[in-house]
């Protein structure tokens, strides 16, 4: 079996937008109060924007290619746990409609490797796409908005 993990925003950066004005591209950072849950990408759980979420575009770390474009991203406005919990597909992947994509360890998408998820329970989707020597890592995309949930690598 392969070990897994999803990987969340880092908390430095987590922290560098919740202090901030505007994101790295220039967009000013939404702030919403809505009585609605969204999608935290460092707690990698649904959070209530009643407790302030934040919209914000941000550049995943990998890949760094062709492939690699800012995405529409949530965050807690208030401090939350990063999520660190090896071999366990995170909440926001699960309870969605997803797009797995794969990557080789040069950036370039392995286009047969991809696989869309629906109803939940992504723990075989993500162990069979690592069963693959070639697949490096994974980026979990909404299916519908095509916004990154997290970024998955080997443990």
């Amino acid at each position: 079996m392969t070990d897994y993990r999803c990987v969340a925003i880092r908390t430095e950066d987590a922290e560098r937008f919740r202090r901030a004005e505007k994101d790295d591209f220039g967009h000013r950072i939404q702030r919403l109060t809505l009585d609605r849950a969204y999608p935290c990408r460092h707690c990698l759980r649904e959070a209530s924007a009643k407790n302030g979420m934040l919209l914000l575009s941000y550049q995943t770390p990998k890949p760094q290619s062709v492939y690699g474009q800012p995405t529409a991203v949530f965050l807690c406005a208030h401090a939350c746990e990063r999520f660190e919990q090896p071999n366990t597909i995170a909440d926001i992947v699960n309870n969605r409609l997803v797009s797995f994509r794969a990557f080789r360890g040069d950036g370039m998408m392995i286009y047969d490797a991809n696989r869309i998820g629906e109803g939940g329970n992504y723990d075989p989707i993500v162990l069979m796409m690592f069963g693959r020597d070639d697949v490096a890592y994974i980026n979990a995309h909404t299916a519908k908005a095509g916004c990154m949930l997290c970024h998955i690598e080997r443990a």
